[in-house]
């Protein structure tokens, strides 16, 4: 089983890359192999509606076949002004339905107050449901992130910590379910 996260920060020191990572890790725990796509190391050109798509940079295709092959997603973004980034909708809007159907999706939002990011994370619910993905019911939200991490990269709210990983391990279960073949993938 494979399961991609998606970091939507273009900070390269990045709370929401933290965050996806700890997600990532624990699906690992449960039996996945993992990948994470940092938008800050991919440079996805702007997605402009070109009838013939296969005049993309290479990058783009990568990121196509890399989401279609995935078996579940994690998928996180910081919250800027009210919503998910501009980098992470862009990416987005390069796929189509028929590489997100019938996917797992775990969502999480990060953000800088004290509120949390749920507008950020509603409107991933919002783009994954269009897509014919399957949101998890569970999608945290880190509030506070530039103080949120221990150095080692864990969260400092132990519960969040746990809420975190749970999620990571309940996609390996969704994704089980949902296609009892991958079973036999796992290692």
């Amino acid at each position: 089983m494979k399961i991609v996260g998606i970091s939507g920060s273009m900070n390269t020191d990045s709370t929401t890359k933290q965050a996806v990572r700890i997600v990532l890790e624990a699906a690992k725990s449960a039996g996945a192999d993992i990948e994470l796509i940092h938008l800050a190391e991919w440079k996805m050109p702007l997605y402009d509606d070109r009838e013939d798509t296969s005049t993309y940079p290479e990058i783009v295709h990568r990121f196509i076949k890399t989401i279609s092959e995935a078996d579940g997603l994690v998928i996180g973004s910081p919250e800027y002004h009210g919503t998910l980034t501009g980098a992470l909708k862009n990416s987005l809007d390069f796929l189509e339905g028929r590489h997100l159907r019938d996917k797992q999706v775990a969502i999480i939002g990060v953000a800088g107050g004290s509120m949390g990011a749920t507008n950020t994370v509603n409107t991933l619910q919002v783009i994954m449901r269009n897509l014919h993905a399957w949101s998890l019911p569970a999608s945290p939200s880190i509030p506070n992130a530039y103080n949120a991490f221990t150095p080692e990269g864990k969260l400092k709210d132990e519960r969040l910590q746990a809420r975190m990983e749970l999620l990571g391990k309940q996609l390996v279960q969704y994704v089980h379910s949902m296609n009892p073949k991958t079973e036999k993938q796992v290692h």
